[in-house]
This record gives structure tokens, sequence and C-alpha cells, in this order.
């Protein structure tokens, strides 16, 4: 709809069939001989209700404090994992700065790590892998490459204490991961790989052959 100053003396100045015409996009309903005084009310009367809704909005738009960026530190320990694909998480952190001032200020702690632990269903207690990735104290994120095969998985931030059993700060809620495609675990550049032509328009030929080069140790 295109935008005009509605004013009694505009619309007065116009044809019926244009009145007309803008009171349907104005959503209003004009009945057969219905006189211009009429419809010229009901337009009045409608943009009058659209500026008011459009103030409210302004005000409530304006209302919203943005912050210019965003805190180094929500104050909250807390570890979070959001899948990439099956094959890497993303995954980042924070600690509350009492804890974290705590802990690292003790003379018998080693360090912070990432427990990743695997399970073989939604219920199992039991993991049936895991490792830790040692981090840094100013750390607050890390990708983590999945072994081929996993179905499930929790990542625990923890932290070590000299003559103590590691400690868990946080932890993940219990990720489903995926099953991967047959075609991206088993590539290997020289492997004829049966594609369809919609996939290999994509690219993935290509996008195979970069991710073995890259990350090819994990292939072996």
């Amino acid at each position: 709809m295109e935008e005009k100053i509605l004013s009694r003396q505009y619309l007065e100045s116009i044809s019926t069939a244009d009145l007309i015409s803008l009171a349907f996009d104005y959503g209003i309903d004009i009945p057969e001989n219905l006189s211009r005084r009429f419809v010229i009310g009901e337009l009045l009367e409608a943009a009058q209700e659209l500026e008011s809704e459009t103030d409210e909005e302004q005000m409530a738009e304006s209302e919203i404090d943005v912050p210019d960026f965003l805190p180094k530190t929500y104050n909250e320990t807390q570890i979070y994992a959001i899948l990439r694909n099956p094959a890497w998480a993303f995954v980042f952190w924070d600690y509350s700065i009492q804890e974290f001032e705590t802990l690292t200020s003790r003379p018998d702690f080693k360090g912070f790590f990432l427990h990743i632990a695997f399970f073989d269903s939604a219920s199992g207690e039991t993991p049936s892998d895991s490792f830790d990735i040692q981090i840094s104290p100013d750390d607050r994120e890390q990708y983590v490459l999945i072994p081929a095969g996993r179905k499930y998985v929790i990542i625990n931030l923890k932290c070590s204490i000299e003559g103590m059993d590691s400690r868990v700060l946080a932890y993940t809620r219990r990720i489903e991961i995926p099953p991967e495609s047959e075609t991206v675990v088993e590539y290997q550049p020289g492997k004829k790989v049966e594609m369809s032509e919609l996939v290999k328009l994509s690219g993935m030929e290509e996008l195979l052959r970069k991710n073995y080069k890259n990350h090819r140790q994990s292939f072996s």
C-alpha cells in the first residue's frame, strides 16, 4: 500500500472510485451506495488507528536497551555444546567469577579440562567411551572431533585438584549425534564414490577432498 498522508482535505479532493480503492487498501469493507462522507470518516479513523499502533511499536523498540558489546562473562558456571555436523561439536563455557577465583587461587589446583563421554542409548548411565581435552583457564570455547559411530554425548567441564578426584563444574545435556553419511566416513582420494548429479553440483566432491586433506589423521 502506497503511503499517503491522509487528511480530510486530501480525501475530499479524490474521486469516489479512488476512495473505495483506498478503503480496500486499508482493509475496510465498503457496502454499495455508501456515501462519500461515511467512507472518508472510516478512512480517517483507520489512518489514526494505524498511526497510533506505529507510535506504540516505535516507543516499545526505543525502550529496548541494546548493549554495544557482549559481556566477557555472565558470571555463571555453565557449558553448552552445538553440533556443527556429525563429526564436530562446538563447545563453549563460562565460570562464576567467585568460583573461578577460588579454584585458581588454590595451591593444589592443577587445571581445567573437558571430559567427553559417549553413550549408546538415550538413557544409558555408563559411558561406552570417553576422553579428556586439557584447556587453559583463559579458554572459553573449543571444537571437539567426534569419533565415527558414536550415538550420544555429554560434555563435562571439570577441574583437577591434587590428591582429590576430579570435580564436575558443569555439564551439557545429553546430545544425540546424527548418523554419519557412509560416503563421508569412507571417502579417500582416488576411491570411486557414487554420487547423484545433484550432490555433485553441490560441490560435495571438493568438500570431501578438503575434509580428508585437513583431517586425514581421523580417517586412519
